[in-house]
Formats: C-alpha cells, sequence, structure tokens
C-alpha cells in the first residue's frame, strides 16, 4: 500500500509541475523586439487602423489635422474614467476607478488604454470604398459633452465625420453609471445614399517588454461557433489570421482585464488580428452593410465572472479555469457568498477550507482509521513475508486474506489523496486566474493572488528576495501532518514520506498566497483531526 501511496504523491507532484509548464507554454511573455529592428519595421508598415485582414491594400496616413481642431471629451461613470478624442472618435484613455495599478494603496488607477507612440488609439472604423480607407485623420463633430454617470443614469454621445471619398461616418456610444458595458453603434454611408459594413477596430500595443506584472498581456481572444480561441502573440499572430462564422464576441485580453466587442447579431461576421508596425490591430466586421447601421457591445472591464455573465454571448469564457472550471467556479462563488459578510478574501478562503474538510471528514476519517489498523497488522505481514518469501503468489494471497480477515481495505489510505487533488486544482484555478484576489490584503499580506514572500521583501547582494512566512508555515505543518500520519511500509520509505514537506515547501514559494492559506490551514485541521483518530481508534 505504502508504494502504492508514494506513486500516487509522485505522480501528484508530476502533474502539478506538468500543469504549471503548460500554463507557462500557453501564455508565453513574448521576446523583446530590437530596437532597431522595431524602428525598422514601423517604418515599412503602414499605419495599423489601414489594416483589415480583407483588405491587403496600404492606405497612406493622411496629415495631421490642425490641433487647435481637436477636442477631448470626458465620460466619469461609477467605474471608469474614459477620454475620447474626436480626431478619429477614438478611446484616448480608460482608467478604472476600482482597480489600481499595483498593490501599494498609493498607487495611480489601473489604465487599460494609454498613449503608447505608434500605436493608433482603439475604436476605429474602416470601410471598403473606391480606395479602402479608415477614420484616422477624420475631424469628426460631437453631439454631447463631457459626462458624469451615477447608478442607471444613462448618456450618450454621438460622432460624426465625413472621410474624403464622401463617406459619412456615425459612431454613437451609449453609457450607463453603475455599468462596464457600452453600446456601440457604427454606421458608414455613402453620398449616394448607399451603406457600407465598417470594420471596427481595436488596438494594442505589439511589444509588452516591459509587462504588467498585476496584469500580464494575454493575446488574442475570442469566441466562434460557441467554442473560445486563445492566442498568445506569436509569429504567426502577427502575420495575421482570419476567422468567420457565428461571432459571440472578439477583443484582447490581460490577466484580470479585457477589450473586447460583442456585436448584437454575429452571424457571418468577419474577425481578424495581425500586427501593423508596433500595434496589434483586430478588426470585426459583419458580412454586409445594414441602412441601419452596426450594433455592438464594447466591454473594457474587469475579467469579473458575475460581470461577464451579465453580458452574456459566453463572455464568462474569457477566463481559463482550465479543465477543472467544474469545480473552480462553484469554489469561486462559495468565495463571494462569504465576502458579503466577512468583506477579507483571506477570512473566505478559511472559511472555505474548513468547509471543505467538513464535507470530506467521514472520507479521511475512514482512511486514517484503515491506516491505522494496517499499522497494527504489519507483524502479522512481516511473518507472512518470512514464511511465503519463496513463493511471491501464495504470499499476496495470505496477505489479501488477512485484509479480509480484519476488514482493512489496502487503498483505503489513497482515497483522501485522490480526492484532494481535483480540488487542489480547481481551487488553485479558483485563486489565481480570476480577479477577486488581486491586491486583496490579509494580515501582512498585501495581495493573495502573489506569493507570500513578496509581502516583506529585502535586498541581499543584487537579489530581490523575501521571507515565505506562510509557506514555511504550511512545511512545518505538513511535516506534523506526514509525522503523525500511520504508515505500515519499512522505515526507509517513512523517511522518505517525511521528505514530502520539503519538496512541498520549494514547490509553494511560487504558488498564490491565498492557497497556501488553504494547505495551511488544510493541514492544521487534519492533524487535529488525526489526533483524535489516534485517541479513539485503539
Amino acid at each position: 500500500m505504502e508504494k502504492r501511496a508514494f506513486l500516487a504523491i509522485a505522480l501528484s507532484l508530476l502533474v502539478l509541475v506538468l500543469y504549471q509548464e503548460w500554463i507557462s507554454r500557453q501564455y508565453p511573455t513574448p521576446p523583446p523586439q530590437p530596437p532597431a529592428e522595431q524602428k525598422t519595421e514601423a517604418a515599412k508598415a503602414p499605419t495599423a487602423d489601414s489594416v483589415a485582414p480583407s483588405t491587403p491594400a496600404e492606405i497612406k496616413p493622411a496629415p495631421a489635422p490642425a490641433a487647435k481642431q481637436i477636442q477631448d471629451i470626458r465620460v466619469e461613470t461609477d467605474n471608469y474614467i474614459a477620454l475620447f478624442t474626436n480626431q478619429g472618435a477614438r478611446l484616448k484613455s480608460f482608467k478604472f476607478k476600482h482597480y489600481q495599478a499595483t498593490a501599494d494603496p498609493n498607487s495611480p488607477p489601473f489604465e487599460m488604454i494609454a498613449t503608447v507612440p505608434g500605436v493608433p488609439y482603439p475604436l476605429g472604423v474602416k470601410w471598403n470604398s473606391a480606395v479602402p480607407t479608415d477614420d484616422a485623420s477624420i475631424i469628426y463633430r460631437v453631439d454631447g459633452s463631457d459626462l458624469k454617470l451615477s447608478g442607471e443614469a444613462e448618456g450618450t454621445l454621438t460622432f460624426q465625420g465625413t472621410a474624403s471619398d464622401g463617406v459619412t461616418i456615425t459612431k454613437k456610444l451609449i453609457f450607463v453609471g453603475a455599468q462596464y458595458p457600452i453600446g456601440l453603434e457604427l454606421n458608414a454611408r455613402a453620398s449616394d445614399g448607399s451603406v457600407f459594413a465598417p470594420a471596427a477596430l481595436l488596438t494594442v500595443p505589439s511589444q509588452h517588454e516591459d509587462p504588467n506584472a498585476d496584469a500580464p498581456f494575454e493575446g488574442f481572444l475570442t469566441v466562434v461557433d460557441d467554442k473560445v480561441k486563445r492566442e498568445p502573440v506569436s509569429d504567426e499572430l502577427r502575420k495575421g489570421k482570419e476567422i468567420s462564422g457565428q461571432l459571440s464576441w472578439a477583443g484582447f485580453g490581460f490577466t484580470y482585464f479585457m477589450m473586447a466587442l460583442v456585436p448584437e447579431n454575429g452571424a457571418g461576421y468577419r474577425v481578424g488580428v495581425q500586427q501593423s508596425g508596433p500595434a496589434l490591430v483586430l478588426s470585426v466586421a459583419e458580412p454586409i452593410g445594414k441602412p441601419n447601421g452596426t450594433q455592438y457591445t464594447l466591454f473594457v472591464g474587469p475579467k469579473e465572472l458575475n460581470v461577464l455573465e451579465s453580458i452574456g454571448k459566453g463572455m464568462e469564457k474569457a477566463i481559463d479555469f482550465g479543465y477543472f472550471g467544474f469545480i473552480s467556479i462553484p469554489f469561486l462563488y462559495i468565495l463571494h457568498f462569504f465576502h458579503q459578510f466577512t468583506n477579507s478574501y483571506g477570512i473566505d478562503i478559511i472559511l472555505l477550507t474548513v468547509l471543505l474538510k467538513i464535507l470530506t471528514a467521514p472520507l479521511t476519517h475512514k482512511s486514517y482509521a484503515s491506516m491505522k489498523q494496517m499499522q497494527k497488522l504489519q507483524p502479522q505481514m512481516e511473518r507472512l513475508k518470512e514464511k511465503f518469501k519463496d513463493d511471491r503468489e501464495k504470499l499476496n494471497k495470505e496477505i489479501m486474506e488477512m485484509y479480509r480477515r480484519n476488514g482493512v481495505n489496502p487503498l483505503g489510505g489513497c482515497l483522501p489523496m485522490v480526492v484532494q487533488f481535483p480540488v487542489f486544482i480547481g481551487l488553485y484555478n479558483a485563486l489565481y486566474i480570476p480577479i477577486e484576489l488581486r491586491h486583496a490584503p490579509f494580515l501582512w499580506i498585501n495581495d493573495l493572488s502573489k506569493p507570500d514572500w513578496q509581502s516583506l521583501p529585502f535586498e541581499f547582494a543584487g537579489w530581490h528576495l523575501g521571507v515565505p512566512v506562510l509557506t514555511i508555515l504550511m512545511g512545518a505543518s505538513m511535516f506534523v501532518q506526514q509525522w503523525m500520519t500511520p504508515t505500515a511500509g519499512d522505515p526507509n520509505q517513512r523517511k522518505l514520506m517525511l521528505m514530502m514537506p520539503l519538496i512541498f515547501t520549494f514547490m509553494f514559494v511560487t504558488f498564490p498566497a491565498g492557497l497556501t492559506i488553504y494547505w495551511l490551514i488544510n493541514n492544521v485541521l487534519s492533524i487535529a483531526q488525526q489526533w483524535w483518530i489516534n485517541r479513539s481508534v485503539k
């Protein structure tokens, strides 16, 4: 049995390591581009706004308009502060009011959209007329002024401009004070009254040489034909990718935030993404123009499960819970429930751990009791090994008969490990991926989504180090638990089992502090349960 237990632990560790490696390969940090090469490429490439997957022709940028014609319009709601410019009717800045750039309480708001040299602002449009063109140089007329909205109050901005080819472009945005989603209506009409199907453009920098550790860039995200597609930045993506079908939504994702376009009816839409200069350009276009224009929902906001589910269209699939999402999502809802009363995610994790321990207590009790009974049978097993040392088949039969007579299940001790592994992975994703634990403080820890040593940092010989207090306590509690756990194997196997806490301690140094709290509290509860079983099972 001990060999099976050791094998199960070893396989669990292997799966954990492989899972971490798989995650790192799924969302790699793109390699930085040499400055000289980047400048050369930017000089040769057309502007990002002129790129659409269905139109390879190059568009020459129009001369910049006079500065006095340009104006900015500010929109403030309960959740964000957005700044629009009438040059191209673009989204110039977008800052969240409830999320900061870092865990430092004095850090500025997290800015989802900012000015980056060479990267056009998002929310451009492109259309196919005699010469493919876009609206980068159009100075729009603005119907509306600065807005400050709260609650269910609504506000509207309407941009209207005319291109050099006579096409009139209208962009209407509808804001609600308490909501992240923004209504977007696009209309492109020629001077003769005919309509075009304008492609909506979203842009982000293609290079992330200094990725924000609090919100790393993930890449291109979309749901087409009810299937989620995730494309990290790669050479293949930079060269261009086009998808068509029933579009639910498409956009760019960060670990905790996203920017996406959600069409009202996505049948037959074309989605393309490719690099142009220093920008990644996402193009979303309906198959044919409509007299009443194209209706979208523009979402720039946090990847918060409740918020995304309220939008519909499978937006919650933007959060990658992995194969154990069926476990992660209920855990997240339980944390939300506890948080209504505690207002502390650290306490919520402790309460969730206690709840899980109560639910698995009967199984754990049966497992520990079985291991205790097997320990008592060890002298008999040694005698059988000596008696049938030359007949392996007979020895196995006698051992199984001994287990049957004493009502012992030799696999009983492995059951908690089998159950706990998917729970561990599900809880790992519930604590690591969603935005809820980002910058969530607890005791001396200032961010439960980061390793606990980062909350007590220091520098030594140029190295950025920290004191992993929680991880050390977790390792110590695991050692006590292993020492108290009955074993029926030889002393060498027991010594090997006592090495497991050291291995886990090194592993947990890189794990989120929230997960370390779970494992520590689980160990403490297991120690208490084992102490009670050792006293009650004779």
